[in-house]
């Protein structure tokens, strides 16, 4: 008994304390906070925002694939946590260009426009995460096709086009502003390595010969920074904001 009423004595103030502290925490409409760092807080909501600009080559206008023109496609998309560790991501880029222009003292003429759409995939695997900060691993694909057709009348057509692939990884790091208060916004870079696949082609570069094809074909191996260094700020930065 003398053991019971010690742990009574015990039990009870510490009762009252949790009851006490309970209820000043449900007074000043607090929660306890779901994970130890904005990332394991996003889990299982979607993010939807900028993930990156890609670039499609095409078949110059006239030069044909002797100079093809690059064409940038922004890519919107969403992503998602499974769980703390495995992300999907999914997105889409479209650009659509059209135009004319009117010499002095001649007449209309239509500028060559441009169909560009872009398909993107990602696998992000958060490695590490601490308050507003997580290190991810992110395993991508992007998929883009890009057309244009050239009149020249009275010969036929030159139809251009673009075909682009690359399938790589990049590292680098999502920040969270929840230091802020705003945990839902992140912003998201890194390099990467990956291999890539461009193709372009013109039906009728020369403007005479429609049955005589030109086309071009380049492989490349290597960081996803290989051309300027500001290229990290256009091309491998990316905004989400999670609901």
């Amino acid at each position: 008994m003398k053991q019971v009423a010690t742990f009574g004595a015990v039990l009870g103030p510490l009762l009252l304390w949790a009851g006490s502290a309970l209820g000043q925490q449900a007074d000043g409409g607090a929660a306890p906070a779901a994970g130890n760092s904005d990332h394991v807080n996003v889990v299982g909501h979607l993010g939807i925002g900028y993930l990156g600009r890609r670039t499609v080559l095409i078949a110059g206008p006239g030069t044909g694939v002797a100079d093809p023109t690059p064409v940038d496609a922004p890519v919107l998309g969403v992503r998602y946590w499974l769980n703390p560790m495995l992300g999907i991501d999914a997105g889409l880029g479209l650009s659509f260009t059209s135009g004319s222009v009117t010499p002095p003292g001649g007449d209309e003429v239509d500028k060559v426009g441009s169909t560009v759409f872009i398909l993107h995939a990602g696998v992000p695997l958060s490695l590490a995460s601490s308050q507003h900060f997580s290190f991810q691993v992110v395993p991508e694909i992007n998929v883009g096709m890009a057309s244009a057709t050239q009149e020249l009348d009275p010969a036929p057509d030159n139809e251009l086009s673009g075909f682009h692939l690359d399938i790589g990884a990049r590292a680098g790091a999502e920040i969270h502003f929840g230091f802020i208060d705003v945990p839902q916004l992140s912003l998201q870079g890194g390099v990467g390595l990956s291999f890539a696949y461009d193709s372009v082609s013109a039906s009728n570069a020369a403007g005479t010969d429609p049955d005589e094809e030109s086309s071009d074909s380049t492989t490349t191996f290597g960081t996803s920074l290989a051309g300027n260094p500001w290229d990290i700020f256009t091309g491998n930065i990316s905004a989400l904001y999670y609901f």
